[in-house]
């Protein structure tokens, strides 16, 4: 017995003849016929009075078909959650990062992502790590790329030790400082935070809120003023202030635009800039964000 055969059974009786029943079962008369024929040989009862004008069903038909129309819907309501879970496995993925610049080595592992699985709609959101990491805990988003800092010779901070999340080290990259050709410090190899007292610093804007604690904690630990001169709301127009020698600034390489008028000098004891990929740590995570989760984690970064 199969789902065909239960769905011959259900039109027949619906529709009073084979004939009519094969119309809208889109199959030839004989099919329906012989489909029902095996099917009372395999039960071993008739299941219809047949007669020339019309057919009816039986006793035993009458119960077949009760049990069987519960096996339909049973049949339906399988087909449709298989169904909602292929949509999850090849749905919508929505992924939140800060920002990488034009060196952003996230682009190319989405595009990668994206061929693999063709059918998953991908949105991508740039944002700050803060703002980012609520979006994701009010399930706004799927996935974020998000950062911790901290200084190259501290145990490294990140949100591994959060059990909230499940979160995978993605790229750790120094800062540098970042400075005019025409600054007296232009021609140094390296700089100590000690180089840097007195001088006038142009930042991103405030609400990079990890980056500026990261900053003050790194520059107090070692006696030596943060003095911010200028913010900036974007890291372009930090760099273009410190071109024209407005002030210094301490970036990641990777968001440093090459420039002749810029000089990018590594510092001792750098901040590190962590970058994670979080997801919420749940119980059951969605088929379409285990997929990128582990194939992130499957790369070579």
């Amino acid at each position: 017995m199969d789902m065909d055969q239960i769905k011959c059974v259900e039109a027949v009786d619906r529709y009073k003849t084979f004939l009519e029943a094969s119309f809208h079962l889109d199959r030839s008369q004989s099919s329906v016929s012989k489909s029902i024929r095996r099917l009372e040989e395999e039960l071993g009862v008739i299941l219809f009075d047949r007669t020339t004008r019309r057919v009816e069903l039986t006793p035993a038909g009458r119960d077949f078909l009760e049990y069987g129309r519960q096996i339909l819907l049973c049949y339906e309501g399988i087909l449709h959650s298989v169904q909602e879970h292929r949509t999850q496995a090849f749905g919508h993925l929505r992924i939140g990062n800060i920002y990488f610049g034009t060196n952003s080595r996230l682009d190319p592992l989405v595009a990668k992502f994206a061929k693999q699985y063709p059918s998953i709609e991908i949105d991508m959101r740039e944002g700050m790590t803060t703002p980012l990491i609520q979006s994701l805990r009010a399930k706004e988003l799927d996935v974020v790329f998000v950062s911790s800092m901290y200084l190259q010779t501290d145990e490294p901070e990140n949100f591994s030790a959060n059990p909230e999340y499940r979160s995978y080290s993605c790229f750790r990259d120094p800062y540098y400082v970042v400075l005019s050709r025409e600054h007296p410090l232009a021609d140094r190899e390296v700089l100590d935070y000690e180089d840097l007292k007195g001088e006038a610093f142009i930042a991103t804007d405030r609400t990079m809120d990890v980056y500026h604690r990261a900053m003050a904690r790194a520059f107090e630990l070692y006696g030596v003023p943060f003095s911010i001169s200028m913010y900036c709301n974007t890291v372009r127009q930090v760099l273009y202030m410190v071109t024209q020698n407005m002030g210094i600034t301490v970036l990641s390489e990777l968001v440093i635009e090459q420039s002749e008028s810029l000089r990018v000098i590594p510092m001792k004891n750098p901040l590190i800039r962590d970058t994670q990929m979080v997801i919420l740590n749940q119980r059951e995570i969605l088929p379409h964000i285990r997929a990128f989760y582990q194939f992130v984690k499957s790369q070579e970064l």
